[in-house]
């Protein structure tokens, strides 16, 4: 049995599966809760004591803190959650490696900062620490299925992928360009970017910009992210990826994509030599898919086998080099390289 600790108590540690229009699991808790050889021995909120004891009672969990360094001082884990806000990923991250936790399940971002980001990772590697970060869409089957398309080589080359999404890149849409970087496979190169200035959220009281970019990736393809709006629930979640040889659209909010590929068609417009995009194939999201549990699976796995998990602490650093280089090609004018 996995020995689990749980570090922050906020929405996507407990409280976001209590919204009934969530079809499938996204909490932390109850993804735990709901995972074979898996056992929470202890959760740590942040002040509230009463808060503490009452999702203990309600989860029947041994032991509650409010101190995440006593908690990790007096206890033996396996895999421990960090779900406290962004600005505390780091501190608590080190803890947790220093302490001799072997596996870290961290929220995204992994930080505001490219240089604690590059720090957690190098103390995870040198502690043979398992780091997964919750960019949850690279376990969702549909985006592993447009994976699987694209390794087959159905569009070809990827020579364009643009992100549609709403405001604040480092809370909403990094989930849309970790995807991007999912999907090419790639690091970025350099991007180009435009800070949005009408419309700042804040978060944890941090400013979270929006923002849109270009990005040229390693691989020659051309990323575009556009991520603005003026509230956070104008939600939006979309990928167009353009090939040599075809085209993939992800859309309604991420639930379906299609393939389409060039084809010979009667009565083409253009001429009676040339090809058109032609659906191949449509795809919606099963809801059967349930991504948490197939993260912890998957963080298991590399605790008894090896490896690491598909998001980790690499793939989410180059997520950070993408939104950190757009607020500074904003703020500086100029083209940030890697």
């Amino acid at each position: 049995m996995y020995k689990v600790g749980i570090i922050g108590l906020g929405q996507i540690a407990y409280f976001i599966d209590k919204d009934p229009n969530r079809k499938i699991i996204w909490s932390h808790i109850k993804a735990y809760q709901n995972t074979k050889n898996t056992k929470i021995t202890a959760i740590c909120g942040n002040t509230d004591l009463n808060l503490v004891k009452q999702i203990q009672k309600d989860e029947n969990i041994e032991k509650g803190y409010v101190d995440y360094n006593k908690m990790l001082e007096e206890n033996e884990f396996d895999i421990v959650s960090i779900c406290t806000p962004i600005e505390l990923h780091y501190e608590i991250a080190k803890k947790c490696i220093e302490t001799g936790v072997k596996a870290i399940f961290c929220e995204k971002t992994l930080s505001y900062s490219i240089k604690e980001a590059k720090e957690i990772l190098e103390l995870s590697k040198k502690n043979n620490t398992v780091f997964a970060v919750n960019y949850i869409l690279r376990w969702d089957n549909i985006n592993k299925e447009i994976k699987k398309l694209i390794e087959e080589n159905a569009i070809g080359k990827i020579y364009t992928i643009v992100g549609y999404g709403a405001t604040a890149l480092h809370t909403s849409a990094s989930h849309i360009i970790d995807l991007m970087l999912y999907f090419t496979n790639s690091k970025p190169e350099y991007v180009i970017g435009e800070k949005q200035t009408d419309f700042i959220r804040e978060v944890h009281g941090f400013n979270d910009y929006g923002g849109c970019g270009m990005i040229k990736f390693k691989s020659g393809a051309i990323g575009f992210i556009k991520a603005v709006s003026t509230s956070p629930f104008k939600y939006m979640l979309e990928i167009d990826i353009m090939g040599e040889n075809g085209r993939i659209r992800l859309y309604n909010n991420g639930n379906s994509f299609e393939l389409y590929q060039y084809k010979k068609v009667n009565n083409n417009e253009a001429g009676s030599n040339y090809e058109a995009l032609t659906l191949i194939k449509q795809y919606n999201k099963d809801y059967g898919n349930e991504r948490m549990l197939d993260a912890i699976n998957n963080i298991i796995e590399c605790l008894e086998k090896g490896g690491e998990p598909i998001s980790n602490a690499s793939t989410a650093l180059e997520s950070i080099k993408i939104i950190e280089g757009i607020k500074l090609s904003s703020d500086t004018k100029t083209k940030i390289d890697f």
